[in-house]
């Protein structure tokens, strides 16, 4: 085994993160300079949005919009209370 093979390190330096599809989620992504898949989490955040907004538009029962407002407000609250305590 090479020198380098045995120094390869998979993980990303800032947020540990492997980069593998299903593994690790982009939602762990610090966007850093440094980090190693930044770009790659970024474009699965952003398809991730557009699949959103996509989905939410398609949604046209009163029932169906409720308990997707439920799960919009519990998601939001779970992101967004964190970072302002």
């Amino acid at each position: 085994m090479s020198v380098e093979e045995e120094s390869y390190n998979p993980y990303c330096e800032v947020c540990s993160g492997c980069g593998e599809d299903g593994c690790c989620s982009a939602m762990i992504c610090q966007h850093s300079k440094d980090g190693a898949y930044c770009e790659t989490y970024l474009a699965d955040l952003r398809f991730a949005y557009l699949m959103f907004k996509d989905m939410w538009e398609l949604v046209d029962s009163e029932e169906g919009k409720k308990k997707l407002d439920e799960i919009y407000d519990k998601n939001r609250d779970l992101i967004y209370r964190q970072e302002k305590v």
